[in-house]
C-alpha cells in the first residue's frame, strides 16, 4: 500500500510529468542512441555540447540562463528531457559540468537538481559514487531514493559561507557544478523504450521572504508581550 507521503509524489509527478510533456526542440545527443528535447520556458538552453560517445556512456556540457525574476518568492524552474532514440542507447548520461547563468537580479543560496521520473517503473537516477564539485554552493548531496534501482533522484548544491551565487556583477555570476571536478551521472534503465523520456528539472531558490516576514512578527510579537507585562 502507497503512504499518504507516496501519493502526494505520486501527483507531484503527474503534474511535472504534464508540464515537462509539451513539445520543444529536439536535439540529437550525436550517436550515443539519446536525444535531448528543450522546451520553451522562462530560461534559455543552449543546444548541448557533446565531449564523447563511449561504449556505456555520452559525455555532455550544458548551458543554461535563469531569466526570470521571482514571483512570491519563488524562481521558475528549466526543464529539459531525455529521449531514448535507439534501442542501442548509451546506459549512462554524464553531465560533465554546466554553466548557469543568475540573470534574476536576485542571489541564489541553493540550486537543486530533479530527476522526473515514473515511481513505478523509474527510467533513471542519478549515480551517487560521483559527487560533482559545488562551486559557490559547497555542500552537496543526494536524496530520495526513488530512482532506478533505487538510485536518487534529487541532487542539492547548498551554500556554507553565505556567499551564494549573485547576480551582478557580469562574470560573477555563474554557477558551475561538477566544473573543477566530479560529474553528474545519469544511469538510466535499458528496459525503457524506444522514444520514452524523462526529466531534469533544475532550480535555484533564495531567502524567503515568508521566512523574514515572520520572524519579523515573532519579534514584534514578543515585543508587546513584554510591554503587557510592565501595564
Amino acid at each position: 500500500m502507497i503512504s499518504k507521503k507516496g501519493v502526494v509524489f505520486l501527483v507531484l509527478y503527474a503534474l511535472l510529468v504534464c508540464a515537462a510533456s509539451v513539445e520543444g526542440v529536439v536535439i540529437p545527443l550525436d550517436d550515443s542512441g539519446w536525444a535531448m528535447v528543450v522546451r520553451p520556458g522562462l530560461g534559455t538552453v543552449s543546444a548541448p555540447i557533446v565531449d564523447r560517445v563511449t561504449g556505456d556512456a555520452v559525455y555532455i556540457e550544458l548551458a543554461k540562463t535563469f531569466n526570470s525574476p521571482p514571483q512570491g518568492g519563488f524562481l521558475a524552474p528549466i526543464i529539459i528531457e531525455f529521449q531514448k532514440v535507439s534501442p542501442n542507447a548509451t546506459l549512462n548520461i554524464i553531465i560533465r559540468d554546466e554553466y548557469i547563468v543568475n540573470n534574476t537580479d536576485t542571489e541564489w543560496i541553493d540550486f537543486h537538481m530533479s530527476l522526473l521520473v515514473d515511481i513505478l517503473n523509474p527510467q533513471a537516477g542519478f549515480n551517487p559514487d560521483s559527487l560533482p564539485d559545488g562551486d559557490q554552493l559547497e555542500q552537496v548531496y543526494y536524496n530520495c531514493n526513488y530512482g532506478y534501482q533505487q538510485l536518487p533522484i534529487r541532487l542539492h548544491f547548498v551554500d556554507n559561507d553565505g556567499s551564494g551565487v549573485p547576480s551582478s556583477p557580469p562574470g560573477n555570476d555563474v554557477f558551475q557544478p561538477g566544473y573543477r571536478g566530479g560529474k553528474i551521472v545519469i544511469a538510466t534503465n535499458p528496459d525503457m523504450a524506444v522514444d520514452a523520456r524523462f526529466g531534469l528539472k533544475e532550480v535555484p531558490t533564495i531567502p524567503e521572504p515568508a521566512t523574514l516576514l515572520i520572524l519579523g512578527m515573532g519579534g514584534l510579537v514578543m515585543t508587546v508581550t513584554r510591554r503587557r507585562r510592565f501595564v
